[in-house]
């Protein structure tokens, strides 16, 4: 029987472990790039949370005007229709943080004015907020319209977290 030469077995093991370290480079790269991507998708996923949570608070807080613009007039109802207000406008800063696009969307939802020359901020700061008058049919409809946009922005959300 031939005698195996110790440099080529030394050679050959060499080689193995060569490839075995390349083997490892290779697979610590692709879970390195693995990690990477599964945390992009979870900082995506929250971001996709926050933005749905403070999209359906701006819809529960605009309900809120709703409502309580429905109250007989006091310094109280006035002043919590301010505060109101003031909640619209930051939970809509905070939107454009999370998404600029969604947020221009309610940007627009708020300022846009309908044929009739109201908007959000017409209606909501100036009219109730402002004057502290007493809501009628005219603004019921139109806040009934703006909430109807509220929950397409709602949709429109929900669409881009679903692709």
């Amino acid at each position: 029987m031939s005698e195996v030469d110790p440099d080529w077995v030394s050679a050959g093991a060499t080689v193995f472990a060569g490839v075995a370290t390349l083997a490892a480079a290779v697979a610590s790269c692709f879970a390195y790039k693995l990690q990477r991507a599964i945390t992009k998708g979870r900082q995506q996923l929250l971001k996709g949370d926050d933005l749905l949570k403070n999209m359906q608070l701006l819809i529960a807080t605009f309900a809120d005007v709703h409502a309580t613009a429905k109250q007989d007039w006091s310094p109280e109802r006035t002043e919590k229709l301010r505060s109101l207000d003031e909640r619209l406008r930051y939970t809509e800063t905070v939107i454009k943080s999370l998404n600029p696009q969604i947020g221009e969307q309610v940007e627009q939802w708020r300022i846009s004015s309908d044929a009739k020359g109201d908007s959000v901020t017409r209606v909501v700061s100036l009219i109730l907020g402002g004057t502290g008058a007493i809501i009628g049919a005219k603004y019921d409809d139109f806040l009934f319209s703006k909430a109807a946009q509220l929950r397409e922005i709602q949709d429109s959300i929900f669409n881009e977290m679903s692709t």
